[in-house]
C-alpha cells in the first residue's frame, strides 16, 4: 500500500482531506442546529407574549385555570415535539459528517486487506 514517500504523502493527503470533509459538513450541521433553536426560542417568546395577553384577559378564575392547563398541554407537546425534531436533526448531522470519515476508512481498511 505504502511503498514510497509520495505514497505515503498521499495517503496523509487523503486523510487530511476526509477529516476536513467531515468537519466542513459538522459545522454546516451546527449551524442548522442553532438556527432550529433560535427559532424555536423565538417563536416560545412570541407564544409566552400571547399566553400572557391571554390569561390577563380572563374573566373569571376558572377561564384562567382552563386556559392555564390548556397552555401547559400545548406547551409541552410543542416541547416534545421541538425535542424529537432536535434528535432527528442532531442524528442527520452526525451520519453526514461521519460519511467522509466511514469512506475513507474502509479506502484504508481495503488496502491494507489487499496487503
Amino acid at each position: 500500500m505504502i511503498r514510497s514517500y509520495e505514497d505515503l504523502m498521499t495517503f496523509n493527503k487523503d486523510n487530511l482531506d476526509a477529516a476536513t470533509a467531515a468537519s466542513k459538513l459538522l459545522a454546516k450541521g451546527f449551524e442548522d442546529i442553532s438556527k432550529e433553536a433560535v427559532a424555536f426560542s423565538s417563536k416560545s417568546m412570541d407564544g409566552a407574549v400571547a399566553a400572557g395577553k391571554q390569561l390577563g384577559a380572563c374573566k373569571t378564575p376558572a377561564d384562567f385555570t382552563n386556559l392555564q392547563t390548556k397552555l401547559v398541554k400545548d406547551n409541552w407537546d410543542a416541547m416534545i415535539a421541538q425535542s424529537k425534531k432536535m434528535v432527528e436533526l442532531s442524528n442527520t448531522v452526525m451520519r453526514s459528517a461521519m460519511e467522509p470519515v466511514q469512506a475513507r476508512t474502509k479506502v484504508v481498511l481495503d488496502g491494507f486487506a489487499r496487503a
